[in-house]
C-alpha cells in the first residue's frame, strides 16, 4: 500500500489497511508530532491535511488516504501555515502545547478556504478542535491575526525551535558546584539554563529563562532552557523541591515560588563569576567591570562575550558575599510581552511528551 505523505510516496504493509491512519504515522512512519487523544474523534488531537482539508486520523483508516495527499505538521509548509504559526506565537497561545499542532494545521486549513472569517466562521470550523488549556479567545483572535498577514504585503516569518539537548549525567565535581547544576554558559555564548520543573504549560520554563536573563544581565534570546535530571547525589537531590520532601518533581504550583531564590541566587553567582574571570583577564578591579546584555566591559575599552570568558570562569570559585539584584533594577522580571521558550517546539510538533517516548 502506497501513501503520499509530506510530499512524498511512502510504502507501508497491506496489514496496515485497515488501521487508523493516526497509528501508522506514529508507530510505523515515527511522525509523532500527530497526538493520540481520545481516539474516538471527539478532540481532533490528531488533525492531520487530507488533500487540504482538515482531518481526524484517528477515523481514517489508512487504505482511504491512498491516492490522496496527507499533510502532518512535520510536513507542512507555504505562507499560509506560516502565518498562522507566526500568530500563534507572537500572541503566546500555547500553554501545555498538546493539541497545538492540530490547532494550526485545523487554522491554516480554515484560511485557504476563507482567507478573510469572521468570528462565527471561526468558531464553527474549529469547534471540534478541543485545548484543555482553554486557550480559545487567543485563537480565535490569532486566526484574525494570520489573516491580516495573509491579506498584506508581508512575508511571514517562518518559525523555528532551537534543537533538544542530550543532557549526561551530571559529574560529581559539577554536582558539588553552586552554579553547573543550573546554569552553563557555552563557549558560542548561548546560555543553557537546567530546569529541574517540567514545562506543563505553567510558563515554567519562560519563568526561569527570565530570572536567569534579569540576575545576569543576559541577552534574553541567548538562553536556551534543557530539562535536568541525573542530579541524585549522596548528600541528596541537588534539583530537590523544597515543597515536596527534597526529591525533584513538579506539581501543586509550586514551580516558581519554589526556585525563585534558587535560581536568582545560583545567576547572580554566575555573573559574579564572570565579573571575576573579566578582572583575572583585563587585570583590573571587579568593581570597575559593567555588564549588559551578555558582554563585559571596562571603562579602559576591553570587552568580552561572556562566550569568551566562560571557560575562564567555570575555573574560579564563586566570590563571597554574591547577592541577588534588589527588585528596584529589575529591567525583565514583571514587564509584559515575553514570548514563551517552550512555544515554538510545540507548534511545530517538535515537543516531546511522554507518549513520544520509546523505552528500549
Amino acid at each position: 500500500m502506497k501513501l503520499a505523505i509530506n510530499g512524498r510516496e511512502v510504502e507501508v504493509d497491506d496489514r496496515h489497511a485497515k488501521t487508523p491512519l493516526l497509528w501508522v504515522l506514529r508507530d510505523v512512519l515515527e511522525l509523532r508530532g500527530t497526538k493520540f487523544g481520545c481516539g474516538a474523534g471527539f478532540c481532533a488531537a490528531c488533525t492531520v491535511l487530507i488533500d487540504g482539508r482538515n482531518a481526524r486520523s484517528c477515523q481514517t483508516i489508512a487504505e482511504r488516504a491512498v491516492g490522496k495527499q496527507v499533510i502532518t505538521v512535520e510536513g507542512a509548509s507555504g505562507r499560509v501555515v506560516d502565518a498562522v504559526r507566526e500568530a500563534w506565537h507572537r500572541a503566546n497561545v500555547v500553554q501545555c502545547g498538546y493539541c497545538q499542532p492540530a490547532q494550526t494545521l485545523a487554522a491554516t486549513a480554515l484560511l485557504q478556504s476563507n482567507p478573510t472569517p469572521d468570528d462565527a466562521a471561526i468558531a464553527h470550523w474549529m469547534n471540534g478542535n478541543v485545548c484543555r488549556c482553554g486557550t480559545y479567545p487567543r485563537i480565535r483572535q490569532t486566526i484574525h491575526s494570520a489573516a491580516e498577514t495573509l491579506a498584506s504585503n508581508r512575508q511571514p516569518e517562518r518559525l523555528a525551535a532551537q534543537p533538544d539537548l542530550d543532557v549526561p549525567p551530571l559529574t560529581l565535581d559539577e554536582k558539588r558546584d553552586p552554579v553547573h547544576p543550573y546554569v552553563r554558559v557555552k563557549p558560542d555564548g548561548t546560555i543553557l539554563v537546567y530546569s529541574s520543573q517540567i514545562e506543563m504549560g505553567q510558563g515554567v520554563h519562560t519563568g526561569l529563562a527570565t530570572i536567569v536573563a534579569e540576575e545576569l544581565d543576559a541577552d534574553f534570546d541567548a538562553i536556551q532552557v534543557v530539562n535536568a535530571a541525573n542530579g541524585v547525589s549522596s548528600s541528596g537531590d541537588v534539583y530537590g523541591n523544597p515543597f515536596s520532601g527534597g526529591f525533584q518533581i513538579t506539581g501543586a504550583s509550586t514551580s516558581t515560588r519554589g526556585f525563585w531564590l534558587r535560581y536568582r541566587q545560583v545567576a547572580a553567582q554566575a555573573r559574579a563569576r564572570l565579573v571575576a574571570a573579566a578582572a583575572q583577564a583585563w587585570q583590573v578591579p571587579q568593581n570597575e567591570i559593567e555588564v549588559a546584555s551578555g558582554v563585559l566591559s571596562h571603562g579602559s575599552g576591553k570587552k568580552a562575550t561572556f562566550g569568551e570568558l566562560a571557560a575562564r570562569a567555570e575555573r574560579l570559585p564563586v566570590p563571597n558575599g554574591v547577592q541577588p539584584k534588589q527588585r528596584t533594577s529589575y529591567k525583565l522580571i514583571g514587564q509584559e510581552g515575553r514570548l514563551r521558550v517552550d512555544a515554538p517546539g510545540k507548534i511545530l510538533g517538535e515537543t516531546r511528551f511522554t507518549i513520544d517516548v520509546s523505552l528500549p
